[in-house]
Order: structure tokens, then C-alpha cells, then sequence
């Protein structure tokens, strides 16, 4: 828990520190705005104006080592463990930790996260 703690919060650091332009947007006209809004966006890869970016790369940081056995996937290979056979032996720790991370996000409790039409 330490360490995915450490990496959400390096991860959100290096997020509040993408320079976007300082815009006051109450004072530029329509035009302006839209320009503007689209210069921001490509200029920050979309990252400061788009929140799914935002929690994606949140997320990313707190699940990247879920259940991870301590060991390189090679390891897990070589010893030809179930969870290696289970990802054919293709990026092992990482799949998984993905397949739990989505897991423990889809579970009911969480489904004010989801997105509903």
C-alpha cells in the first residue's frame, strides 16, 4: 500500500505540474474561447482539460502493482507458476494487476464511478 501510495501521489504531482496558459475566460470573446480551449487542449495533450485523463492516469498509478509476487516475470515463467501459464507468459504481473484493478473498480460499490447515459 506504501508504494502505490507514493506513486498516486508522484503521479498526481507530475499531473499539477503540466503548464497550461493562463486564460481569463470570463474576459475572452466566444471565438476566443473556442480557439483557445482547443490551443490549450493540444498543447497540454488534452491531459489538464479532459478529467477520464486524469483519473486514467490515477488509477494506472494505484493498481501498476497489485498483487505483484515480489519477483521479475521471468521468474514467474521459468518456474512456470498458474498465474504465468494464465497470461501465456505475456507480461504476467502486469496483466494481472490490470484484470484486478478493473475488478475492484467494476465491483457495486463503486458504481457512482461509472458513467450512465
Amino acid at each position: 500500500f506504501a508504494h502505490a501510495s507514493h506513486v498516486v501521489q508522484s503521479v498526481r504531482k507530475l499531473l499539477s505540474r503540466i503548464v497550461a496558459p493562463k486564460i481569463d475566460w470570463e474576459k475572452a470573446s466566444t471565438d476566443y474561447q473556442q480557439y483557445d480551449q482547443k490551443a490549450m487542449h493540444d498543447f497540454t495533450f488534452g491531459i489538464t482539460s479532459d478529467p477520464i485523463t486524469q483519473f486514467a492516469c490515477i488509477f494506472a498509478a494505484l493498481i501498476h502493482d497489485v498483487d505483484h509476487a515480489g519477483v521479475p516475470n521471468t521468474t514467474l515463467i521459468k518456474e512456470k507458476r498458474e498465474i504465468a501459464v494464465h497470461y501465456k507468459n505475456k507480461s504476467v504481473a502486469e496483466q494481472n494487476s490490470i484484470d484486478l484493478g478493473w475488478s475492484l473498480l467494476f465491483e457495486p460499490r463503486y458504481a457512482d464511478l461509472l458513467f450512465e447515459p
